[in-house]
């Protein structure tokens, strides 16, 4: 039996500390703390997953040290497993051998390794905003001191998560999870700084999705909204890890480009546009085709931000007119 290092609990928090206070964005910050996790614990992995806003549904968020590739698309609902009866009752467990216990459930492609485990609630105002979990390969390689070292770290960083969630969500569309416009109105003159500074180009791209009214009016605005969540999703999946997505009012998203001159920027436009065009979203029992149209502009030092704006609105505006479904450079 491997004992948890209660006495490292001070170099753990303020490492966790650390990492809070050094990154502003959670998913960063989870990948960190859920580092720091495995290490601390011996475990083999850690993954973080947080409630859904309706707190039924637990949305994989962070791991570290996991054989699959992707956890965002591991989901439990509260109940459901090891980590939704955790959830549930908001008590932590230790298990010894998960093939003996009836709350073990094995998703999809996720690994069928884990021998043992230890899994803890993130509580905040005694509400469960998540689950904390650590796998092992070994049986039995968790103590109850590994579920006291795990609550203490889950019970510290449970408010500083849920702080960085909420500033989050004050400055992002609630819809489509991409910024909002207000958000953009006050980091675009400090990225056009930071650009000058690095004496890099700077570009923006603007999207609008064609006949987007003939989608709403078609299918309803349920549908609309799908839509709308999809193409987020994707354009945000075909960005660069600079980039910032925007939803700057209906159907219409811009995509800020640091370091991107505009040769770059209509690469980037093509191409997204081309994806869009060959992979229709499914809504439903529906797989819609959407096409989208793009204005392009690079920033030019003597220009305000508006006139940046009006260059790349009025680039759009001509892709709609002359046809749609085509990028255009202002």
């Amino acid at each position: 039996m491997k004992l948890a290092p209660l006495a490292r609990l001070p170099e753990i928090l303020f490492a966790i500390g650390k990492a809070i206070g050094s990154d502003d964005s959670l998913p960063n910050t989870l990948a960190t703390i859920s580092q720091l996790v495995t290490e601390s614990t011996g475990a083999n992995a850690c993954s973080v997953m947080l409630a859904d806003e309706g707190r039924q549904f637990l949305l994989g968020k962070a791991a570290y040290g996991l054989a699959r590739a992707d956890i965002s698309e591991v989901s439990f609902g509260f109940g459901e497993g090891v980590a939704g009866w955790v959830a549930e009752n908001a008590e932590g467990t230790v298990i010894d051998d998960v093939t003996v216990d009836p709350r073990f459930t094995i998703h999809g492609d996720s690994d069928s390794h884990i021998h043992s485990m230890a899994c803890v609630p993130l509580l905040y105002r005694e509400n469960v905003v998540g689950v904390l979990t650590v796998t092992s390969s070994d049986p039995a390689s968790f103590s109850a001191d590994t579920l006291v070292l795990m609550q203490l770290i889950a019970n510290t960083i449970a408010l500083d998560i849920e702080n960085i969630r909420l500033r989050r969500i004050s400055v992002t569309d609630k819809l489509t999870g991409a910024f909002n416009r207000e958000f953009l109105d006050s980091q675009l003159p400090a990225s056009l700084a930071d650009c000058k500074t690095r004496r890099e180009p700077l570009s923006l791209i603007m999207f609008d999705v064609d006949h987007f009214k003939k989608v709403n009016d078609t299918y309803g605005h349920g549908v609309g909204d799908q839509v709308l969540r999809t193409l987020a999703h994707r354009l945000r999946e075909s960005s660069r890890d600079r980039d910032m997505l925007v939803r700057y009012g209906g159907e219409e998203f811009l995509l800020l480009l640091p370091g991107a001159n505009l040769e770059t920027a209509i690469e980037i436009a093509n191409r997204m546009r081309i994806q869009l065009q060959d992979n229709p979203i499914c809504a439903g029992e529906r797989a819609l085709e959407i096409r989208v149209s793009a204005g392009v502009a690079e920033h030019n030092d003597a220009e305000t931000p508006e006139a940046f704006f009006g260059r790349v609105d009025e680039a759009l505006y001509t892709a709609k007119r002359t046809g749609r479904n085509r990028v255009v450079a202002g």
